[in-house]
């Protein structure tokens, strides 16, 4: 059963980022390449595809390198914060800019709603044991840092910045490392959380 829902979660999270790659190729002007290396610089993007890739080779290969990895708690937690934050930050810092019509609303609720939630509710309850530690939180930052670096060292060459709080463009590089200090801040504290959540959780199945 949980192989199941781990892999109705990756099939979901696959098929919101296909169908969002269609409306958004549909909507621009740019060729095919360029458009679609924009599309892939979405931080939403991103961890939607590592989504579908950890969760369904969990539910698909468990036991082969990749579905062992992604069964770690410690990965699992982690990606489950990246996630949780997308559909959070988007309906706080986002929704009040975006309004997708057609099937662009589809797809955008499954990438900011559904898969967010539903990637929570495993981790909650179909974890298993605990491993995670205060101190493997430091480490899951690579990934938020990793996709920063990479997204302004792009934008310094393309001008193409992906969400407004990364745009150098408006904000210059000291109004986006405001910015980034805030967001790495709520990363920080929400791994933090997530790793005290499966403590308590441990120290309650004794």
């Amino acid at each position: 059963m949980i192989r199941v829902i781990r892999g109705t979660v990756a099939l979901t999270a696959l098929v919101a980022v296909l169908i969002q790659y269609v409306t958004f190729m549909s909507g621009t002007d740019d060729g095919v390449a360029i458009a679609t290396l924009r599309y892939f610089s979405y931080f939403t993007i991103m961890t939607n595809c590592l989504v579908a890739a950890g969760w369904g080779a969990a539910a698909l290969w468990p036991q082969t390198a990749m579905g062992q990895f992604f069964q770690k708690d410690s990965i699992r937690t982690a990606v489950t914060g990246y996630i949780v934050l997308v559909g959070v930050i988007y309906h706080v810092l986002l929704a009040s800019i975006h309004d997708p019509q057609g099937l662009e609303w589809y797809a955008n609720h499954l990438l900011h709603t559904i898969v967010p939630l539903a990637v929570f509710l495993d981790w909650l309850f179909l974890s298993g044991a605990r491993s995670a530690r205060f101190a493997q939180v430091i480490s899951w930052q690579v990934y938020p840092v990793v996709y920063t670096a990479y997204t302004l060292i792009k934008g310094s060459i393309t001008g193409f910045y992906p969400y407004p709080f990364l745009d150098v463009n408006d904000l210059g590089y000291g109004g986006v490392a405001v910015q980034l200090a805030g967001l790495i801040f709520t990363f920080v504290l929400t791994g933090i959380v997530f790793v005290a959540i499966g403590k308590l959780q441990a120290r309650l199945m004794r």
